[in-house]
């Protein structure tokens, strides 16, 4: 290969980096089957409670889906018991596709439940900061992994639960920003897990006399240092020994991860120093910070945690996943750059020059929202109705466009430029689109759903089905063999009355609260 070529590929090697996903998860209870003696009561195994093999495996298949669907290059972990159970989730997260073969815990300490760490990048080191050496305080997961030559050290974190006061807390903290000030100068660090404290602590805490023992001083906020002059601190200008906040890039209404009955707070966390915003090492990719939402882990409108019977006192019943949601973003190792200078606001079309990039639709459903600049080679609308259209790529996914859809005919094959992302209350659309080619008429038929099993599978979210026929009780289509999903018609005067029997034709599959639904335009 030519020199020039060679030192071309390089550059722009460095320039574009290579991504990496971190995210967090509070996976809620995942105990193992060796009696340790130190379990929670209804974890203790083969006992009227039910925890046993079954349990055990629904528990490890469900969490190994949602770190699937998710697809992280490093998760942090919290509530895990022992590294027999964090081998077993290794396990299935492997077998359901996705591959992290590194693993570490911190189980130097007999806790009931530990943090831990599952990464596809190799560990490099690994130690666990003790806070006050109580068998009643977790230890804080230090580790270190390589990230193409470049080391990243992640800080695991569990703090003590809200049942107690701050203080609890504070004691996490200092021995964090301990470690924390003896690392080298510039160092590459993140900070995760569930703290057990909201991003605007500093705020509420003493409004709550029950937890607030410490005059209004937070773990989170003044000792991490996510606040300076009594205010969230910013990207701009950020220095040590401060932290940005991530959940600073979400609007307030969404920063929530943990929903106790009906109290929304965001417990889990990614904060940065300063380092993570400059032009070495390893640095942010703005505004790519997002909660995973998919619509299994809700039910009836409320997060669907691990269900155990009475009131969380009796047996398990072997369905459900955690209490909290994932959270993740999305690291380079090129300079950090803000996004208001690498995406361009407010327009239609991509300034002149900017390469587009081939995508396809699914690709669609792993990239950030907002403005882009990504072809499509291939895709077929096989649903028109008003201002909604619905894309799909032959053998691929489909996605739904919303109002920009003049140009569009169903039935008709374009090549097109996607020009913007968005999600609503879940449900992944594009809203501003460009054809670039018509490339004639095609077939729809085969490309629609026939005869699925159960359109509750993120999957089908987008797709259209070709017929179904069920009965309609209560808001909700009763079809195939015990299944269901709730079923939504804009024109609320063609609503059946309840017992109806249907058959629908050419219905799409839409999310509403990330609950998946059919609708019937």
């Amino acid at each position: 290969m030519p020199t020039l070529l060679l030192l071309w590929l390089a550059t722009m090697g460095a320039l574009w980096g290579q991504t990496i996903k971190v995210a967090s998860y509070n996976v809620e209870n995942l105990f193992d089957l060796k009696k340790s003696g130190s379990e929670y009561t209804e974890y203790i195994p083969y006992t009227g409670y039910g925890w046993n093999e079954k349990a055990f495996a629904v528990k490890i298949r469900n969490i190994s889906r949602v770190i699937c669907d998710l697809r992280p290059d490093i998760i942090g972990l919290q509530e895990i018991e022992s590294d027999e159970a964090l081998r077993a989730l290794q396990q299935g997260v492997k077998r359901c596709g996705w591959r992290m073969p590194y693993r570490a815990i911190a189980d130097r300490k007999p806790t009931v439940v530990k943090t831990a760490l599952l990464s596809r990048f190799p560990i490099l080191s690994k130690r666990e900061i003790d806070p006050d050496g109580s068998l009643h305080t977790r230890d804080i997961l230090e580790v270190t992994v390589d990230v193409q030559r470049r080391p990243l050290t992640l800080f695991v974190n569990h703090w003590k639960s809200r049942s107690g006061p701050e203080s609890r807390r504070i004691v996490s903290a200092k021995a964090l920003i301990k470690r924390l000030a003896a690392l080298p100068k510039g160092s590459d660090y993140i900070l995760l897990g569930d703290f057990n404290s909201d991003w605007q602590e500093w705020r509420t805490l003493p409004d709550s006399p029950r937890l607030n023992d410490t005059h209004g001083l937070t773990g989170i906020n003044h000792l991490l240092k996510t606040i300076r002059d009594d205010k969230p601190v910013t990207k701009r200008g950020i220095v040590w020994p401060y932290h940005y906040d991530l959940w600073l890039e979400l609007p307030p209404q969404r920063r929530w991860s943990h929903n106790f009955y009906g109290h929304k707070n965001a417990l889990d966390h990614l904060l940065l120093p300063a380092s993570m915003f400059d032009d070495r090492g390893i640095n942010y990719k703005d505004r790519s910070f997002r909660r995973f939402m998919p619509y299994y882990l809700f039910q009836n409108g409320a997060i669907f945690r691990w269900q155990i019977a009475k009131h969380r006192h009796g047996r398990h019943l072997d369905a459900g996943y955690s209490d909290h949601l994932p959270i993740y973003a999305t690291f380079t190792t090129a300079p950090y750059v803000p996004a208001a200078a690498s995406a361009p606001r407010a327009r239609k079309k991509a300034p002149e020059g900017t390469p587009a990039t081939p995508l396809h639709i699914a690709d669609l459903y792993k990239m950030p929202l907002g403005w882009m600049n990504g072809v499509v080679e291939n895709a077929v609308v096989i649903y028109k109705k008003g201002r909604v259209a619905i894309l799909k790529e032959p053998g691929g996914r489909a996605i739904l466009v919303y109002r920009d859809t003049g140009a569009l005919r169903e039935g008709m094959r374009y090549r097109v430029a996607v020009r913007k992302l968005y999600d609503y209350r879940g449900l992944r659309e594009v809203t501003k689109l460009d054809v670039l080619e018509k490339l004639g008429k095609a077939e729809v038929g085969p490309l629609l759903l026939h005869s699925p099993k159960d359109l509750r599978d993120s999957r089908f979210v987008n797709e259209v089905v070709a017929e179904i026929s069920g009965v309609y009780r209560r808001g909700v289509l009763h079809y195939g063999d015990g299944q269901k999903i709730r079923l939504y018609f804009k024109d609320r005067k063609r609503k059946p009355r309840n017992g109806a029997r249907l058959s629908l034709k050419r219905v799409r599959v839409s999310l509403y609260r990330n609950r998946p639904e059919l609708v019937a335009e």
